[in-house]
């Protein structure tokens, strides 16, 4: 047996187990969620994190109330109530006491994938000029065009193995059930033995200065972003930054 990480298709929390668990049903740690282990992968390459699929609605935890003017509560509440309070206090504590052993936070440089919305708000891209030897893509003639070889990033894949491109302009191509589903209008095309592009319009992110995305192959791997990418945003979880040049051809500050 040996151990492996895959992705919470949630949160993006980075969740280490043994491959024996392949199959069973764990808790996220951070956000709750009921994950089916993924199968353990076939290489040992750190480079590929794998993704668990939701096995069951996301519990959140519960919200104190301050009550109203009610009737006096019925004997033996407060012994329910102080209960709950004691047995939530037991688990919080043995969560955090065990924190090591249940899951490992990502390191500095790497990234905790979330195929829901990796991103939330926008983070702030590295320090740095945004368009001086971008990673991942170029404007070209009214297009932004995504590149993706392999040996930038540090991997090796298959011919056959398909390629996506996912970000927040294509809701990391989730359909709101946190698994990643096939989108052939992301799907790059293989340019080159070891290049794959995608072409879309300008006009199509003109919406807002700055979009996050990331690749992934055969639908599970998430590609991580090398630590030298001028690109690569500043906090968690690492994505790659695409910045769209005004109408006059100037980079946003």
């Amino acid at each position: 047996m040996s151990e492996f990480k895959y992705a919470c298709p949630v949160c993006g929390q980075h969740i280490k187990c043994d491959s024996s668990h392949s199959g069973s049903v764990m808790e996220c740690p951070t956000c709750f969620q009921n994950i089916t282990v993924p199968q353990a992968p076939a290489t040992d390459d750190p480079k590929f994190i794998l993704t668990g699929t939701t096995a069951g609605k996301r519990r959140f935890p519960a919200v104190p109330v301050t009550p109203g003017p009610a009737a006096p509560p019925a004997k033996g509440s407060w012994v329910a109530g102080t209960t709950f309070v004691f047995l939530l206090c037991a688990a919080v504590a043995a969560v955090f006491v065990f924190r090591g052993t249940i899951f490992e936070p990502a390191p500095a440089g790497t990234n905790a994938v979330n195929t829901a919305n990796p991103v939330g708000a926008p983070s702030n891209p590295a320090p740095g000029n945004p368009t001086a030897a971008a990673l991942g893509y170029r404007v070209d003639a009214g297009e932004v065009v995504f590149v993706f070889e392999p040996a930038a990033f540090g991997v090796d894949i298959a011919a056959d193995a398909p390629v996506h491109v996912a970000g927040n302009f294509n809701r990391w191509l989730d359909a709101n059930d946190g698994t990643i589903h096939p989108a052939p209008a992301w799907q790059m095309q293989r340019v080159a033995d070891h290049r794959y592009e995608l072409h879309k319009q300008l006009a199509d992110f003109h919406q807002r200065p700055q979009w996050e995305f990331k690749f992934v192959v055969n639908l599970n791997q998430w590609i991580e972003i090398p630590a030298t990418a001028l690109n690569r945003t500043a906090g968690q979880p690492v994505n790659l930054t695409l910045t769209i040049p005004d109408k006059t051809g100037g980079v946003p500050n």
